[in-house]
């Protein structure tokens, strides 16, 4: 499986708060077998709500959005943690059953399962 993924960058900033939101590559691990790829990947902080997946033309791009929302009736008072964006892209050498696949998110990491294809495997043809 190759890898590729979006460089880290830190210029964009938010227009209210001033606080500056950054785009990264998430760490993430990628496991496989004969019959599957798993990967798991830490998006901390990120709710299901904010986790988005494609699969096209074997490229899987998983991207996550954390949001620092200020609870209603409260103002912030000091801030650390900031609106973050994770950008990930995956190039899968095997194609992968699309309908099979799976995604779970526990703790901050997100597991995938993805089912490998079945190659299409020599027969031979009887002769009438």
């Amino acid at each position: 499986m190759n890898t590729t993924c979006s460089p880290r960058t830190n210029n964009n900033t938010a227009a209210t708060s001033g606080v500056t939101e950054s785009l990264r590559k998430p760490l993430y691990n990628v496991n496989g077998n004969a019959e599957a790829y798993e990967v798991r990947v830490e998006l901390p902080g990120v709710p299901k709500s904010g986790v988005k997946l494609d699969l096209e033309e074997n490229i899987l791009t998983i991207r996550g959005e954390r949001s620092t929302n200020v609870p209603e009736g409260m103002k912030a008072l000091h801030r650390e943690l900031s609106p973050l964006s994770y950008l990930l892209r995956l190039r899968l050498n095997t194609p992968v059953n699309e309908d099979q696949m799976t995604a779970k998110l526990e703790d901050g990491v997100l597991t995938l399962r993805l089912p490998l294809k079945e190659v299409a495997k020599p027969r031979q043809i009887p002769v009438l």
